[in-house]
């Protein structure tokens, strides 16, 4: 009995930290000129994570210049552009290009250097204290409520 509440525990506290939201991209352009294959689930409306960086996955015809722009709230509460990444498709047809997260809502825009495209994803990175605390968290269910314990 100790061994199955045991290991549901460690089950939902892996499911916790290992768990990351997909995000969604809102896409503002002429159809087909900009594919993205990996990095925004298209599916969903934001995404949390603890990774500093993502990797943008995607296709579109050879020559084209695709622009990542990475905005982030600044020390004043506003939102400002952070950085800004520069990639030319290939021959292949296929781009890649990593990108940093900052800490707190990153909301990403890609796309084309003649605007003829653009997608819109929010990426929420989570601090490395939250991290930490959700590691040392044991969750103890009993009397229909559940209770959680730090460790250390």
């Amino acid at each position: 009995m100790r061994k199955t509440k045991l290991f549901a525990i460690l089950t939902v506290m892996l499911t916790m930290l290992i768990s990351v939201n997909a995000f969604a991209a809102d896409y503002y352009g002429e159809t087909d000129v900009i594919e993205i294959t990996g990095g925004i689930d298209m599916e969903k409306d934001s995404e949390s994570t603890f990774d500093e960086t993502r990797t943008i996955t995607g296709k579109a015809e050879c020559g084209t210049v695709i622009i990542i722009n990475v905005y982030a709230y600044n020390e004043d509460g506003e939102l400002a552009l952070m950085k800004t990444y520069e990639t030319e498709v290939g021959a292949s047809g296929y781009f890649s290009k990593s990108i940093d997260l900052f800490e707190g809502e990153n909301v990403i825009i890609i796309g084309t250097d003649d605007g003829s495209a653009n997608f819109a994803a929010l990426i929420k990175r989570k601090s490395e204290e939250i991290k930490n605390r959700l590691e040392r968290v044991v969750c103890m269910p009993g009397d229909g409520l559940v209770s959680y314990y730090s460790i250390g």
